[in-house]
């Protein structure tokens, strides 16, 4: 009887742990989606400004300028 009520136990310890992680997991996958977010962000900030100076400075030709 003592061995079923340990079990029990550690089956429930499991259980608990299993459900911690799957929030952590949770939460790094929305922060990773975040994160990406952000960087697309600047990416097409840094774009925007990139067209406005080329805009601005006509006279530099767009073939000097590497883009990504």
């Amino acid at each position: 009887m003592a061995k079923v009520l340990k079990f029990k136990e550690v089956n429930s310890d499991v259980e608990r742990r299993m459900k911690e992680f799957e929030k952590l997991r949770v939460k790094f996958k929305a922060d990773v989606k975040k994160g990406e977010a952000k960087k697309l962000a600047a990416e097409k900030k840094a774009r925007e400004y990139l067209n406005l100076f080329q805009n601005f400075f006509p006279t530099v030709q767009r073939h000097q300028l590497k883009l990504p």
